[in-house]
């Protein structure tokens, strides 16, 4: 009798490891999977005169040392939090782009005109509180001009 409950218990810890497991799958609509594209928040329906600041990761993807802090320092210019700093995977980027991963289309894209028409990508995370990436490459140098042209 004890070994078949045991069995029982296994069988069930098995099935909801594997629900957990498989089940983020079924959370997005049929169409959001096929284009890949992120599923509309409350978060990104906010009136743009609600909205706060946007939180960005900035991550230095250059040889140069300390730029990402520097650049979070810029970013209040353009109404950003740099909510954290770091290094990107590797550190030979040409070109600085941003990560869209949950504003709102217009939102986005008025940030990348601020920082120069930045080329956007989309990749929703939910684990993340950033609303966007900030990859700097080698053409930093037109970012930060752009954003000393802001004013304080």
């Amino acid at each position: 009798m004890k070994g078949m409950l045991n069995l029982w218990m296994v069988v069930i810890l098995v099935v909801c490891a594997l629900s957990l497991w498989f089940g983020k799958d079924f959370i997005l609509p049929e169409s959001a999977k096929k284009l890949n594209v992120p599923v509309p928040t409350a978060k990104q329906e906010a009136p743009e005169s609600d909205a706060g600041p946007v939180h960005l990761l900035v991550l230095n993807g250059t040889a140069e040392s300390g730029l990402a802090r520097d650049f979070g320092l810029l970013l209040g210019r353009t109404g950003c939090v740099a909510e954290k700093v770091g290094n990107a995977p590797h550190n030979d980027y040409a070109k600085s782009f941003l990560v869209n991963r949950g504003l709102p289309q217009q939102r986005i894209d008025q940030l990348a005109a601020d920082l120069g028409n930045l080329p956007v990508l989309l990749e929703f995370d939910g684990r993340s509180t950033a609303d966007a990436v900030l990859v700097l490459g080698r053409d930093h140098g037109a970012i930060r001009e752009k954003l000393r042209a802001k004013g304080p």
